[in-house]
């Protein structure tokens, strides 16, 4: 089968390596350079880097993907499939080229989780379970008919960089066995039930900023899908303290308000919360590396009463 990817995000790199390995990778579409760092040069994509290393596969790094160039040069390529992970929104004239349609990987079991955040935003949820779906393109966003689907719990105190490590070895695990299927004729596709769909919206910096009124839970979901971006803070009277690592304490609570400091620890402090405490173990000071707790409060006056985001 002779197939052509699309991605630029080092969570498709293991697909890439299953398609170089077990099918005939007829070229690779990634974003153009980008202007990055304080000299502001030129950077590849990862999977633009990532390609260069495994065979002469011509890289395609179109700026608009409607361009009658492109279009014409992906037709050159004779692909059977296209695989899709983590790209941009295709239009039609690409999408609809392969005889055998094109393919989605996508971290959630749709319809669950539509967007380009899905990870982020399952683990801000609270969910316990999330996983792969392999589907085929359509115009709508992630809407496609599901050729395979496979669930994975998620760790109750798993964070975004650790979920997304392991869904990107399991989107290749899944799409080698799709692949496998409409080889041999055995694929069924699924429409999906659109009634229970939901989104995953881009992580803005705004979203940051703690709300100390949520529940101790969903402030450490919070700290776990946020990381590593946008990350997650409260703002005190010397400025942003970046709220790295804790705990959520839900068997004590306080008549204080939320967002005041409960309780100061050697090694923690405790914030009230809407529902039970927040013992904050690691901490960012505003300019400086991530600390423990316990060095932070060291060398700053914390008291008892405090109150963040004021």
């Amino acid at each position: 089968m002779r197939v052509v990817f699309l991605g630029s995000a080092d969570f498709g790199i293991p697909a890439l390596d299953l398609l170089h390995e077990k099918c005939t990778l007829a070229g690779v579409v990634a974003t153009p350079p980008r202007k990055s760092g304080r000299g502001l040069k030129f950077i590849e994509s990862p999977v633009a880097r990532h390609v260069r290393t495994l065979a002469d596969i011509p890289v395609l790094t179109p700026e608009r993907l409607d361009d009658s160039s492109f279009v014409a040069a992906l037709r050159k390529l004779s692909a059977d499939c296209f695989v899709v992970v983590a790209y941009r929104i295709l239009p039609r004239e690409v999408f609809s080229l392969p005889e055998l349609g094109t393919l989605n990987i996508h971290a959630s079991l749709l319809p669950a989780y539509r967007g380009p955040a899905p990870i982020q935003r399952a683990i801000e949820a609270g969910e316990r379970e999330t996983g792969i779906t392999i589907f085929r393109i359509d115009e709508g966003i992630d809407t496609g008919e599901i050729l395979r689907q496979k669930a994975v719990a998620i760790g109750a105190e798993e964070t975004t960089p650790e979920l997304y490590g392991r869904l990107s070895l399991l989107g290749a695990e899944t799409l080698a066995l799709t692949l496998d299927e409409i080889q041999k004729g055995e694929c069924t596709p699924q429409t999906q039930d659109h009634s229970r769909a939901c989104k995953a919206p881009k992580l803005k910096k705004h979203e940051s900023i703690i709300d100390w009124s949520l529940t101790a839970q969903e402030i450490f979901n919070k700290i776990r899908a946020f990381k590593p971006f946008p990350g997650t803070a409260t703002m005190t009277g010397t400025g942003r303290l970046g709220i790295e690592w804790g705990v959520p304490v839900t068997e004590t609570s306080s008549r204080k308000s939320c967002g005041s400091v409960v309780a100061v620890h050697p090694d923690s402090f405790d914030v009230q919360t809407g529902n039970g405490l927040f013992r904050v173990r690691v901490v960012k000071p505003e300019g400086r590396k991530a600390m423990a707790a316990a060095d932070y409060l060291r060398g700053t006056i914390l008291r008892e009463g405090m109150q963040f985001n004021e």
